[in-house]
């Protein structure tokens, strides 16, 4: 009886230490998935917007002229190798093509910039997100619920950016106060490539 009890200590105590032991974990930004690569399009620092990529219905009771429809997405993966789990974690930043519109006698240059700058918000964000990942510690015990916590927060804030930015500008009527978030997107984006 006290061999099954001290064999049953042991095992409970090396399941404890084996969940509680730190997870090893890469985070990577995508600029490209196959599998969704006709609906979507994914944030290259180096590529713009064209009216051509905004092919959903226009909402004719909105006041908005045009909608960028970008968001914050990941996929993860598990990878062992002598004895080492690896969680691997790809972020991307998309563009839903059959969900951003706009409106007849809309394309302006004025108005794409505007949703151009929609789409570098989710970057941003996106960017900001990865560095939380990286920051965050991990366990095999509670990696998932970590991530989900990060997730969530990241949508939040890519959320409170978005609207901030449509309201202040007024969906980019108040050229001035455009012309400042055009600045303060574009010095973000600068940061972002330095590092």
């Amino acid at each position: 009886m006290k061999k099954y009890f001290f064999f049953l200590f042991i095992n409970i105590f090396l399941s404890q230490a084996l969940s509680a032991q730190k997870l090893q974990v890469e985070v990577n930004y995508v600029m490209a998935d196959a599998a969704e690569k006709r609906s979507l399009i994914y944030y290259s620092p180096s590529e713009k917007l064209t009216w051509n990529d905004f092919k959903g219905k226009p909402v004719l009771s909105s006041s908005a002229a045009a909608i960028t429809n970008a968001g914050i997405g990941f996929k993860m993966a598990f990878r062992s190798r002598d004895n080492i789990t690896t969680l691997q974690i790809t972020v991307n930043c998309n563009f839903s093509i059959a969900d951003s519109w706009v409106k007849d006698g809309r394309k302006t240059p004025y108005i794409l910039n505007h949703e151009q700058h929609h789409f570098d918000i989710a970057y941003i964000n996106a960017m900001l997100f990865i560095q939380n990942l990286k920051t965050a510690k991990y366990n095999m015990n509670d990696y998932a619920k970590v991530i989900e916590k990060i997730y969530y927060q990241a949508q939040a804030d890519l959320q409170t950016m978005q609207n901030a930015y449509d309201s202040e500008t007024k969906n980019s009527q108040l050229q001035d106060v455009q012309e400042l978030w055009n600045k303060k997107i574009d010095a973000q984006l600068a940061s972002l490539a330095k590092k």
